[in-house]
């Protein structure tokens, strides 16, 4: 197992490291005129040249063959929806007939590409962009290579397992992004555009609360509510989903049996070993770095969400993929807060000491929660 596990991190290592010569060399010039930072031309350029730059880790996720639990489930949906026409598409899918319960995105995506593999590689080229873009306004403030170093180690697994779900994860981070420049109706239109891909995105539009208000008494009143919301959460959990019940759009998810939530939490601490690694160096040696400016500070409210969503896996284990619209923030929260400490040695420290979790936390959940549904890695060519 071991083994298989380094074929992905000697994968990652070379992306990491073309990434570093990608942020140096390219971030910040001039291709034909075009400014590669303001431009909307050139953002799609940076894309382009960024795919090019991490190209092994998506030949990785365009190539493989039986990798991921719901690698050959999705193999099925393309082969039903493909040459399912827009309104035969759309009568199943208000009847969640079979797999046209797939939302639209999803479905325009199955229709244009001409074969599953296109398929799989037209998903890794728009879930990396998708990352390039989210990364694309810190690109002068955080080290490029060890975000995506981040964003790796923490989802590239599991989006070899749940296609639509990771990429609507991708849409939610660049709406973070948005969330911590106040741009609250971008935000609004990446969450929506992630439930084009995987509805249960929907359930970020309540992160809107997490955003900056002009008034201080409403920020105050706002994190006090946030405090109690995570002390409180076991208690509370089970009345917010009853809400959610009555929702219509996550009806299905809720008249399924195995969608359906226990009477009590079951379960004991280890969900805590997910967060407490992660954030408790930083609360002990960044707390000037993470509350002395406003971007980090709505970072880390979004963050520590993860708390009361993995405390949601303890009424159903499939509600543990929810702790991801939160987990993904560390992508830019971590990088951005140790790119803040002036301290050489500190800093060194920190990257040392998260280049070493992150490592762990990738092995183990390749190994053990994946439970070897990803390794070995199995190519096309030799399968």
């Amino acid at each position: 197992m071991i083994m298989d596990v380094s074929v992905y991190l000697a994968v990652f290592a070379v992306c990491v490291f073309m990434a570093s010569f990608y942020q140096k060399v390219i971030i910040g010039t001039r291709i034909r005129g075009i400014s590669v930072e303001k431009a909307s031309l050139g953002a799609a350029i940076y894309c382009m040249i960024g795919c090019v730059f991490i190209f092994p880790v998506i030949a990785m996720y365009g190539l493989r063959y039986g990798i991921g639990a719901d690698y050959f489930n999705y193999e099925r949906i393309y082969n039903t929806v493909h040459g399912a026409s827009i309104g035969e598409y759309w009568t199943f899918h208000r009847r969640d007939i079979d797999v046209f319960y797939v939302e639209p995105a999803y479905y325009i995506l199955n229709r244009i590409f001409p074969s599953y593999r296109a398929l799989l590689w037209g998903m890794g080229i728009l879930y990396f962009s998708l990352f390039l873009l989210a990364v694309k306004d810190y690109s002068r403030r955080i080290a490029i290579p060890y975000a995506l170093f981040v964003f790796l180690s923490t989802q590239f697994i599991y989006s070899l397992n749940a296609t639509r779900f990771a990429v609507a994860l991708c849409f939610l981070l660049l709406g973070y992004n948005a969330l911590a420049k106040d741009k609250t109706w971008k935000f609004v239109v990446c969450v929506l555009a992630g439930a084009l891909f995987h509805k249960s995105a929907l359930f970020c539009l309540a992160l809107i609360f997490l955003k900056k208000y002009r008034y201080k008494q409403v920020n105050s009143v706002r994190n006090i509510a946030l405090f109690c919301l995570i002390v409180l959460f076991p208690l509370a959990s089970r009345y917010l989903l009853l809400i959610a019940e009555k929702l219509p759009v996550f009806e299905r998810y809720f008249s399924t049996i195995r969608y359906s939530a226990s009477g009590t939490m079951d379960g004991g601490w280890k969900w805590l070993l997910h967060v407490v690694p992660v954030f408790l160096p930083l609360l002990f040696l960044c707390r000037k770095e993470i509350f002395g400016q406003e971007d980090t500070k709505i970072y880390f409210r979004i963050c520590i969400m993860e708390v009361p969503f993995r405390m949601m896996g303890l009424l159903n284990t499939w509600y543990t993929r929810t702790a991801r619209f939160a987990q993904i923030a560390q992508v830019i929260f971590v990088p951005l807060v140790i790119s803040k400490v002036t301290d050489k040695r500190k800093r060194g420290l920190l990257y040392l000491y998260y280049i070493a979790w992150y490592v762990f936390y990738f092995a183990y959940y390749a190994i053990v929660n994946d439970q070897g549904d990803s390794l070995p890695y199995v190519c096309i060519f030799f399968r």
